[in-house]
């Protein structure tokens, strides 16, 4: 049912994009040259949409200055013509190669801010733009430049209005594919998740600063394509074409239409751009009666004109049951033999000011084991998982990986995305999923570091698959759901999961990038009972599958049920390390969790932590 709905809303989808094609095709049939100037002017903004779509709406970074690369594209093509005698066509690929440079001048210095501070820096940027087109005399300062030749296509000149709307269709129509293909690769599942929660985009594979880049590199490209055409229409180009109000009238196409959304920014444009100009018979009052519609469209509608669909990354076909544990099993890619040293931890520190978190930690983890990180509350059990990770650096020490194509990886220098890539995954204390995605969409992202291997292409073609994703990658994604027991649940928002649907779906995510060890963060926090032994039989079939599991808990009857071995932890330092049986009876761990006289520490122990047989 699933796939047949799936496919009846794509065809749908198609039928409504074909209908909208005819109708832009048959417009200059209908319409005075005035209005064809106007929707050629929808079809500017249209594509200078869809290019700051790319970088807000997927990738959820803000930018105020987006007019820059179209400007840039505008004076790159508008100079090659005048002064190197080169046709509109000659000139694209320049104005592109240039807009993506710009996007990178942009991209790399904003890698790592958010918000406010991002916003500051790319409206600078905007501004520096056009201060430079202002005050160069190359660009005509002020006055720009004029007498740009037209566009022509065989030696025929494109001046008419409707050649030009006709030109514009087509750009606009080149950049609607480019936005479709983008959302549904893997760079656009990557995007999302960036757009979601960074952090955690990082800690689950994604390669955070590379991504933010290519947003805004891909995005500056349309701006690229829509600049020339801009001045080849008007023959002249001059820098009050990309004030800083430009960018907000690109903003507000994003905005209105709906972020995300390719039919929203093309209705945000006409909205934005047409709607002033039928609005001219009321003079007077068309400027209040726009910014009186704007602000009901923000109360009443905030996800914009026409939302971006509800995501839908489900597992093609029949929902899954739960897998067998053979069949879950991950690839070995050169794990070390059962019993052998997978995991080593050697003398890490980890500083904050005056307060030692983590104090000379020392222990390794053998393949095939589970292993219990337990101690009291701010003993230092999650910075530890963090410098593991690389979520922190440590101050000192060594983190090794043994196994894999390289046999030994030093992980305490790498960033976060590289040690998953090394084959340690990870859970969040606090569940960290991509809210706005699917359950399916949460796993496939943690997949995205096995990308290649999975393959690019898919075999279900262009209307029943996902451009970029391969079919072995979907059948990942629905293995690992059903391995937890949400082999029916593909379709649903992780936010509308229950509170252990979300743990499981955490652990799937870590495990679909098939790691040789899974790190999980207090993963019983907050569950009831069922939910706490349907946890605990997950924890034992992770292990059965070849995957080695850390554990940071405080539910100790979870703890002493699954654990292989149990490290004790109390500020910083690792005071106990042994079995279970050991462990219980070891004076410094009653002293830690509870102090006191030995006698009455030792009894009490017992029943506060359940360890009493």
């Amino acid at each position: 049912m699933p796939r047949v709905l799936g496919l009846v809303s794509e065809r749908r989808a198609a039928a409504g994009w074909a209908v909208t094609l005819a109708v832009a095709l048959a417009a200059p049939l209908v319409m005075g040259s005035y209005q064809l100037s106007i929707a050629t002017s929808v079809l500017t903004f249209a594509m200078l949409g869809l290019g700051l779509n790319i970088v807000v709406g997927y990738a959820g970074l803000l930018d105020l200055g987006y007019a820059a690369f179209f400007a840039i594209g505008a004076y790159t093509s508008s100079l090659l013509s005048l002064e190197a005698g080169l046709g509109f066509w000659q000139t694209l690929p320049f104005a592109v190669v240039a807009t993506a440079i710009g996007g990178c001048i942009i991209g790399y210095p904003t890698l790592r801010l958010r918000s406010d501070y991002l916003a500051i820096v790319t409206l600078g940027f905007g501004e520096i733009v056009r201060i430079i087109a202002t005050n160069l005399t190359i660009t005509g300062g002020p006055n720009g430049l004029y007498g740009i030749p037209a566009p022509g296509i065989a030696g025929v000149s494109i001046t008419s209005i409707p050649g030009l709307y006709y030109l514009g269709l087509a750009f606009t129509v080149a950049a609607l594919l480019l936005s479709w293909v983008l959302s549904r690769s893997w760079l656009g599942y990557a995007w999302r998740s960036l757009r979601e929660d960074e952090t955690a985009a990082e800690a689950v594979g994604v390669p955070t600063v590379r991504v933010k880049l290519l947003a805004y590199v891909m995005g500056a490209i349309v701006g690229g394509v829509a600049g020339p055409f801009f001045a080849a229409r008007f023959g002249a180009v001059d820098p009050t074409s990309f004030t800083f109000l430009v960018s907000v009238q690109i903003l507000l196409v994003v905005i209105v239409g709906g972020m995300g959304s390719l039919p929203g920014v093309l209705l945000g444009a006409l909205v934005i751009i047409a709607l002033p100009e039928a609005l001219r018979a009321v003079a007077d009052f068309r400027l209040l009666i726009f910014a009186l519609a704007l602000i009901a469209l923000m109360v009443f509608r905030p996800q914009g004109l026409w939302p971006a669909p509800r995501p839908r990354g489900a597992p093609r076909g029949r929902p899954v049951p739960a897998a067998p544990l053979e069949a879950a099993a991950p690839a070995t890619r050169g794990q070390p033999a059962a019993g052998e040293d997978l995991l080593t931890v050697a003398g890490v520190s980890r500083r904050f000011g005056g307060v030692r978190a983590v104090d000379d930690v020392s222990f390794t983890v053998r393949t095939g084991e589970i292993v219990s990180i337990i101690g009291p509350n701010g003993a230092g059990k999650t910075t530890l998982f963090n410098c593991i990770t690389g979520v922190t650096k440590p101050d000192a020490g060594r983190v090794v990986l043994h196994g894999g194509r390289h046999g030994r990886r030093v992980l305490h220098r790498r960033a976060p995305h590289r040690v998953v890539a090394a084959g340690l995954a990870r859970t969040f204390q606090g569940i960290r999923l991509f809210d706005g995605l699917s359950a399916a969409d949460n796993v496939l992202v943690g997949r995205y570091c096995r990308r290649r291997r999975d393959g690019w292409r898919t075999s279900r073609g262009l209307t029943g698959g996902l451009v970029g994703v391969s079919g072995a990658t979907h059948a990942e994604v629905r293995r690992w759901l059903g391995f937890v027991g949400l082999g029916d649940r593909g379709d649903s928002l992780a936010r509308e999961l229950s509170y252990g649907e979300r743990r499981r779906l955490e652990i799937a995510r870590a495990l679909a990038s098939e790691p040789f060890a899974v790190l999980l963060d207090e993963p019983a926090a907050g569950t009831n009972p069922t939910e706490k032994n349907e946890l605990m039989g997950l924890i034992r079939q992770v292990r059965d599958s070849g995957v080695s599991v850390v554990l940071i808990e405080h539910d100790m009857d979870l703890v002493m049920s699954v654990s292989d071995r149990v490290i004790v932890m109390d500020q910083g330092q690792m005071i106990a390390e042994g079995t279970p049986e050991q462990v219980r009876g070891n004076q410094r761990v009653i002293d830690a969790y509870l102090g006191g006289e030995e006698e009455t520490a030792a009894e009490t122990v017992e029943e506060v932590l359940g360890w009493r047989s």
